[in-house]
Protein backbone atom coordinates (compact mmCIF):
# COMPACT_ATOMS: atom_id res chain seq x y z
CA UNK A 1 0.00 0.00 0.00
CA UNK A 2 1.77 3.44 -0.60
CA UNK A 3 1.94 5.65 2.17
CA UNK A 4 -0.75 7.72 3.17
CA UNK A 5 0.00 11.61 2.92
CA UNK A 6 -1.52 13.87 5.60
CA UNK A 7 -3.39 16.90 4.48
CA UNK A 8 -1.55 18.72 6.71
CA UNK A 9 2.07 19.47 6.01
CA UNK A 10 3.94 18.79 9.23
CA UNK A 11 6.76 20.91 10.87
CA UNK A 12 10.09 20.13 11.94
CA UNK A 13 10.26 16.38 13.39
CA UNK A 14 8.92 16.62 17.04
CA UNK A 15 10.41 13.85 19.84
CA UNK A 16 7.52 12.03 20.54
CA UNK A 17 8.53 11.75 24.48
CA UNK A 18 11.26 13.82 26.06
CA UNK A 19 14.37 12.36 25.95
CA UNK A 20 15.36 13.60 29.39
CA UNK A 21 13.75 15.25 32.52
CA UNK A 22 12.93 14.48 36.22
CA UNK A 23 10.18 12.60 35.10
CA UNK A 24 11.70 9.44 33.50
CA UNK A 25 9.46 7.10 31.71
CA UNK A 26 8.09 4.24 33.75
CA UNK A 27 9.97 5.73 36.91
CA UNK A 28 8.24 3.03 39.04
CA UNK A 29 8.24 0.07 36.69
CA UNK A 30 12.48 -0.18 36.50
CA UNK A 31 13.85 -3.56 35.80
CA UNK A 32 17.52 -3.20 35.74
CA UNK A 33 19.91 -0.14 35.76
CA UNK A 34 23.40 -0.03 35.10
CA UNK A 35 23.80 -3.92 34.06
CA UNK A 36 25.86 -6.24 32.53
CA UNK A 37 24.80 -6.79 29.20
CA UNK A 38 23.83 -10.61 30.15
CA UNK A 39 21.32 -9.07 32.67
CA UNK A 40 19.56 -6.96 30.21
CA UNK A 41 19.56 -9.88 27.57
CA UNK A 42 17.83 -12.09 30.10
CA UNK A 43 15.19 -9.16 31.25
CA UNK A 44 14.50 -8.78 27.57
CA UNK A 45 13.90 -12.09 27.21
CA UNK A 46 11.45 -12.33 30.15
CA UNK A 47 9.59 -9.23 29.34
CA UNK A 48 9.72 -9.44 25.62
CA UNK A 49 11.45 -12.07 23.23
CA UNK A 50 13.85 -14.24 23.72
CA UNK A 51 16.72 -12.50 21.32
CA UNK A 52 20.76 -12.03 20.40
CA UNK A 53 22.10 -8.75 22.14
CA UNK A 54 25.48 -7.29 21.36
CA UNK A 55 27.41 -4.05 21.74
CA UNK A 56 29.46 -3.16 19.01
CA UNK A 57 32.19 -2.04 20.52
CA UNK A 58 34.76 -3.08 22.51
CA UNK A 59 35.02 -0.74 25.04
CA UNK A 60 31.43 -0.55 25.56
CA UNK A 61 30.16 1.04 28.89
CA UNK A 62 26.48 -0.05 29.80
CA UNK A 63 26.74 2.58 33.04
CA UNK A 64 23.70 4.44 32.07
CA UNK A 65 22.26 1.29 30.63
CA UNK A 66 18.20 1.01 31.70
CA UNK A 67 15.02 -1.07 31.01
CA UNK A 68 11.90 -0.40 32.81
CA UNK A 69 8.56 -2.75 31.83
CA UNK A 70 5.47 -3.67 32.88
CA UNK A 71 3.30 -6.70 31.73
CA UNK A 72 -0.36 -5.76 31.36
CA UNK A 73 -3.31 -7.91 29.26
CA UNK A 74 -2.82 -7.06 25.78
CA UNK A 75 0.33 -5.13 25.93
CA UNK A 76 4.03 -4.98 27.58
CA UNK A 77 5.43 -1.49 27.79
CA UNK A 78 8.60 -0.36 27.87
CA UNK A 79 11.85 1.72 28.06
CA UNK A 80 15.08 0.35 27.17
CA UNK A 81 18.20 2.15 26.86
CA UNK A 82 21.90 0.58 26.77
CA UNK A 83 24.31 4.08 26.54
CA UNK A 84 26.47 2.46 23.92
CA UNK A 85 26.17 1.68 20.12
CA UNK A 86 24.15 -2.54 20.12
CA UNK A 87 22.44 -4.46 17.86
CA UNK A 88 19.45 -6.36 19.16
CA UNK A 89 17.99 -10.25 17.42
CA UNK A 90 14.91 -11.23 18.36
CA UNK A 91 13.74 -12.96 15.26
CA UNK A 92 10.23 -13.19 14.14
CA UNK A 93 8.52 -12.07 17.14
CA UNK A 94 5.30 -13.66 17.04
CA UNK A 95 3.42 -10.46 18.07
CA UNK A 96 2.83 -6.93 16.80
CA UNK A 97 4.96 -4.27 18.11
CA UNK A 98 5.90 -0.45 18.04
CA UNK A 99 9.30 1.48 18.67
CA UNK A 100 8.89 4.83 19.44
CA UNK A 101 12.16 6.34 19.92
CA UNK A 102 12.83 8.88 22.76
CA UNK A 103 16.32 9.96 21.63
CA UNK A 104 19.01 8.71 18.89
CA UNK A 105 18.69 6.63 16.00
CA UNK A 106 18.41 3.24 15.51
CA UNK A 107 18.45 1.14 12.49
CA UNK A 108 15.53 -1.05 12.42
CA UNK A 109 14.13 -4.15 9.94
CA UNK A 110 11.68 -6.27 9.61
CA UNK A 111 11.73 -9.03 6.47
CA UNK A 112 13.29 -7.08 3.53
CA UNK A 113 11.78 -3.91 5.07
CA UNK A 114 14.16 -1.13 6.42
CA UNK A 115 13.82 2.36 8.15
CA UNK A 116 15.95 4.99 10.53
CA UNK A 117 13.70 4.78 13.70
CA UNK A 118 14.36 8.58 15.10
CA UNK A 119 12.15 10.64 17.19
CA UNK A 120 9.42 11.60 15.06
CA UNK A 121 9.51 8.30 13.18
CA UNK A 122 8.73 5.11 14.95
CA UNK A 123 8.46 1.19 13.28
CA UNK A 124 5.95 -0.68 13.56
CA UNK A 125 7.25 -4.53 12.88
CA UNK A 126 5.10 -7.63 11.90
CA UNK A 127 4.51 -10.92 13.86
CA UNK A 128 6.19 -13.56 11.56
CA UNK A 129 8.83 -11.41 9.60
CA UNK A 130 12.12 -11.48 11.08
CA UNK A 131 13.14 -8.69 13.36
CA UNK A 132 16.44 -7.24 13.72
CA UNK A 133 17.70 -4.02 14.91
CA UNK A 134 21.47 -4.34 13.58
CA UNK A 135 22.42 -0.96 15.36
CA UNK A 136 21.33 1.27 18.02
CA UNK A 137 23.51 4.74 18.36
CA UNK A 138 24.78 5.34 21.57
CA UNK A 139 22.82 7.81 22.34
CA UNK A 140 19.50 5.61 21.38
CA UNK A 141 16.26 4.88 23.44
CA UNK A 142 13.02 3.57 22.69
CA UNK A 143 9.63 3.29 23.93
CA UNK A 144 9.04 -0.32 23.34
CA UNK A 145 5.48 -1.87 23.06
CA UNK A 146 4.35 -5.22 22.46
CA UNK A 147 0.76 -6.07 21.77
CA UNK A 148 -1.16 -9.69 21.68
CA UNK A 149 -1.29 -10.65 18.31
CA UNK A 150 -4.50 -12.40 19.07
CA UNK A 151 -5.37 -8.69 20.28
CA UNK A 152 -5.01 -6.79 17.02
CA UNK A 153 -6.87 -9.24 15.03
CA UNK A 154 -9.96 -9.25 17.64
CA UNK A 155 -9.86 -5.99 17.39
CA UNK A 156 -9.60 -5.33 14.15
CA UNK A 157 -12.33 -8.01 13.41
CA UNK A 158 -14.80 -6.29 15.38
CA UNK A 159 -13.91 -3.03 13.33
CA UNK A 160 -14.72 -4.78 10.25
CA UNK A 161 -17.15 -6.83 10.63
CA UNK A 162 -16.25 -10.23 9.40
CA UNK A 163 -13.31 -12.29 10.10
CA UNK A 164 -9.39 -11.70 9.38
CA UNK A 165 -7.43 -14.92 7.77
CA UNK A 166 -3.67 -13.50 7.78
CA UNK A 167 -1.67 -10.90 9.39
CA UNK A 168 -2.22 -7.38 9.60
CA UNK A 169 0.33 -6.01 6.91
CA UNK A 170 1.87 -3.31 8.68
CA UNK A 171 4.11 -0.61 6.70
CA UNK A 172 7.26 -0.92 8.48
CA UNK A 173 7.70 3.35 9.45
CA UNK A 174 5.36 5.33 10.85
CA UNK A 175 5.30 9.13 10.85
CA UNK A 176 5.12 10.11 14.43
CA UNK A 177 4.80 14.00 13.57
CA UNK A 178 1.33 13.64 12.03
CA UNK A 179 -1.86 15.00 14.07
CA UNK A 180 -3.62 11.51 13.65
CA UNK A 181 -0.22 10.16 15.39
CA UNK A 182 -0.31 12.91 17.75
CA UNK A 183 -3.46 11.53 19.05
CA UNK A 184 -2.60 8.27 19.49
CA UNK A 185 0.59 9.08 21.16
CA UNK A 186 -1.38 10.69 23.81
CA UNK A 187 -2.83 7.19 24.79
CA UNK A 188 0.51 6.03 24.69
CA UNK A 189 1.48 8.52 27.85
CA UNK A 190 -1.77 8.36 29.40
CA UNK A 191 -1.49 4.29 29.39
CA UNK A 192 2.70 5.00 30.75
CA UNK A 193 1.31 7.56 33.39
CA UNK A 194 -1.81 5.31 34.38
CA UNK A 195 0.82 2.33 34.97
CA UNK A 196 3.18 3.84 36.59
CA UNK A 197 0.88 5.57 38.95
CA UNK A 198 1.23 3.37 42.39
CA UNK A 199 -2.40 3.48 44.21
CA UNK A 200 -3.47 4.47 40.78
CA UNK A 201 -7.08 3.61 39.04
CA UNK A 202 -5.19 0.79 36.74
CA UNK A 203 -4.43 -0.93 40.16
CA UNK A 204 -8.03 -1.18 41.07
CA UNK A 205 -9.90 -1.67 38.08
CA UNK A 206 -8.87 -3.88 35.20
CA UNK A 207 -12.14 -2.69 33.28
CA UNK A 208 -9.79 0.63 32.70
CA UNK A 209 -6.60 -0.86 32.36
CA UNK A 210 -8.47 -2.52 29.52
CA UNK A 211 -10.15 -0.13 28.06
CA UNK A 212 -7.01 2.21 27.69
CA UNK A 213 -5.14 -1.19 26.11
CA UNK A 214 -7.89 -1.21 23.59
CA UNK A 215 -7.97 2.28 22.62
CA UNK A 216 -3.96 2.07 22.06
CA UNK A 217 -4.69 -0.74 20.00
CA UNK A 218 -7.80 0.51 17.85
CA UNK A 219 -5.89 3.74 17.12
CA UNK A 220 -2.86 2.04 16.17
CA UNK A 221 -5.05 0.26 13.11
CA UNK A 222 -6.68 3.77 12.05
CA UNK A 223 -2.82 5.54 12.38
CA UNK A 224 -0.89 3.31 10.42
CA UNK A 225 -0.92 2.24 6.97
CA UNK A 226 -1.45 -1.78 6.26
CA UNK A 227 -3.41 -3.90 4.13
CA UNK A 228 -6.85 -3.58 5.59
CA UNK A 229 -7.03 0.18 6.12
CA UNK A 230 -8.56 0.85 2.81
CA UNK A 231 -11.85 -1.14 3.97
CA UNK A 232 -11.67 0.19 7.29
CA UNK A 233 -11.71 3.66 6.31
CA UNK A 234 -14.34 3.03 3.56
CA UNK A 235 -17.41 4.22 3.42
CA UNK A 236 -20.52 1.34 4.12
CA UNK A 237 -24.03 1.07 4.05
CA UNK A 238 -26.35 1.53 7.29
CA UNK A 239 -26.82 -1.50 9.40
CA UNK A 240 -30.99 -2.19 9.79
CA UNK A 241 -32.30 -0.48 13.01
CA UNK A 242 -32.43 -3.47 14.95
CA UNK A 243 -28.77 -3.27 14.94
CA UNK A 244 -28.95 -0.20 16.64
CA UNK A 245 -31.37 -1.12 19.29
CA UNK A 246 -29.08 -4.33 19.94
CA UNK A 247 -26.69 -1.83 20.84
CA UNK A 248 -28.95 0.80 22.37
CA UNK A 249 -30.43 -1.91 24.98
CA UNK A 250 -26.93 -3.25 25.78
CA UNK A 251 -25.79 0.50 26.55
CA UNK A 252 -28.85 1.02 28.70
CA UNK A 253 -28.39 -2.22 30.36
CA UNK A 254 -24.85 -1.76 31.50
CA UNK A 255 -24.24 2.33 31.14
CA UNK A 256 -21.30 2.39 32.88
CA UNK A 257 -19.22 -0.19 31.30
CA UNK A 258 -16.51 2.28 29.04
CA UNK A 259 -17.11 0.40 25.93
CA UNK A 260 -15.26 1.09 22.55
CA UNK A 261 -16.58 1.89 19.35
CA UNK A 262 -15.60 -1.98 18.45
CA UNK A 263 -16.87 -3.58 21.80
CA UNK A 264 -19.91 -1.79 20.19
CA UNK A 265 -19.85 -2.99 16.78
CA UNK A 266 -18.94 -6.53 17.61
CA UNK A 267 -21.72 -6.88 20.14
CA UNK A 268 -23.93 -5.80 16.75
CA UNK A 269 -22.64 -8.20 14.59
CA UNK A 270 -20.98 -5.11 11.82
CA UNK A 271 -18.55 -3.48 11.56
CA UNK A 272 -17.86 -0.10 13.30
CA UNK A 273 -17.86 2.49 9.99
CA UNK A 274 -21.57 0.76 9.64
CA UNK A 275 -22.82 1.03 13.11
CA UNK A 276 -21.49 4.74 12.86
CA UNK A 277 -23.00 5.64 10.44
CA UNK A 278 -26.57 3.60 11.31
CA UNK A 279 -26.70 6.11 14.48
CA UNK A 280 -26.40 8.99 13.17
CA UNK A 281 -29.00 8.19 10.73
CA UNK A 282 -31.42 6.31 13.24
CA UNK A 283 -30.57 8.35 16.71
CA UNK A 284 -28.22 11.25 15.16
CA UNK A 285 -25.36 10.72 17.44
CA UNK A 286 -22.26 8.22 17.27
CA UNK A 287 -22.47 4.97 19.50
CA UNK A 288 -20.22 6.66 21.18
CA UNK A 289 -22.25 9.88 21.97
CA UNK A 290 -25.34 7.77 23.15
CA UNK A 291 -23.00 6.17 25.37
CA UNK A 292 -22.00 9.32 27.44
CA UNK A 293 -25.50 10.49 26.86
CA UNK A 294 -26.73 7.63 29.04
CA UNK A 295 -23.85 7.86 31.62
CA UNK A 296 -24.05 11.88 31.95
CA UNK A 297 -28.07 10.63 32.55
CA UNK A 298 -27.23 8.44 35.59
CA UNK A 299 -24.41 11.12 36.87
CA UNK A 300 -27.27 13.63 37.05
CA UNK A 301 -29.37 11.32 38.68
CA UNK A 302 -27.26 10.55 41.51
CA UNK A 303 -25.91 13.85 41.62
CA UNK A 304 -29.37 14.97 42.39
CA UNK A 305 -29.57 12.68 45.20
CA UNK A 306 -27.22 15.09 47.30
CA UNK A 307 -25.61 12.38 49.07
CA UNK A 308 -22.23 11.71 47.21
CA UNK A 309 -19.26 13.96 46.09
CA UNK A 310 -18.93 14.54 42.46
CA UNK A 311 -15.90 12.19 41.40
CA UNK A 312 -17.35 9.19 43.26
CA UNK A 313 -20.65 9.45 41.06
CA UNK A 314 -18.01 10.46 37.79
CA UNK A 315 -16.48 7.45 38.62
CA UNK A 316 -19.71 4.80 38.93
CA UNK A 317 -20.09 5.49 35.44
CA UNK A 318 -16.73 5.25 34.00
CA UNK A 319 -16.00 9.26 33.95
CA UNK A 320 -11.73 8.71 34.76
CA UNK A 321 -11.19 12.28 33.95
CA UNK A 322 -12.53 14.89 36.31
CA UNK A 323 -12.13 17.70 33.60
CA UNK A 324 -13.79 16.10 30.83
CA UNK A 325 -16.46 14.87 33.17
CA UNK A 326 -17.38 18.71 33.89
CA UNK A 327 -16.97 19.93 30.42
CA UNK A 328 -19.72 17.19 29.10
CA UNK A 329 -22.37 17.70 31.89
CA UNK A 330 -22.00 21.51 31.59
CA UNK A 331 -22.14 21.05 27.54
CA UNK A 332 -25.32 18.77 28.24
CA UNK A 333 -27.05 20.43 31.42
CA UNK A 334 -25.89 24.40 31.43
CA UNK A 335 -24.78 23.80 34.72
CA UNK A 336 -21.14 22.50 36.18
CA UNK A 337 -21.98 19.06 38.16
CA UNK A 338 -20.87 20.54 41.70
CA UNK A 339 -24.13 22.94 41.10
CA UNK A 340 -26.26 19.83 41.09
CA UNK A 341 -24.58 18.53 43.72
CA UNK A 342 -25.32 21.42 45.49
CA UNK A 343 -28.76 21.99 45.00
CA UNK A 344 -29.12 18.21 45.69
CA UNK A 345 -28.13 18.76 49.20
CA UNK A 346 -29.97 22.05 49.47
CA UNK A 347 -32.92 19.61 49.12
CA UNK A 348 -32.44 16.94 51.26
CA UNK A 349 -31.49 19.57 53.75
CA UNK A 350 -35.57 20.87 53.25
CA UNK A 351 -35.20 24.14 51.43
CA UNK A 352 -37.29 24.44 48.55
CA UNK A 353 -36.57 23.95 45.29
CA UNK A 354 -35.68 27.12 42.55
CA UNK A 355 -38.73 27.89 40.71
CA UNK A 356 -38.63 27.03 37.23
Amino acid sequence: MAERMSSTAPGPPQPAFAAGGSEPVLAHREVCRSSSLEVIRDNLGAYYYPARVETLSRSADLSTSLLSAVRLNYTTLGFLRFGSEAMVDPGALGAYHVNVAVSGRIASECGDRQVLATPGRGAVFTPRDHTVLPWWSEDSAQICIKISKAAVESELEALLGHPVATDVRFDLGVDLTTPTAASWLGVVRLLIEEVDRPGGLLERSATHREHLEKLLINGLLYLQNHDHLDALLSPQPPARPRTVKRVIDLIETNPEVNYTISDLARHAGVGARRLQISFQEAVHTSPTGYLRKVKLEHARQDLRSGDESVMSVAYRWGFNHAGRFSTYYRQAYGESPSDTARRGRGYQAGSAPPCR
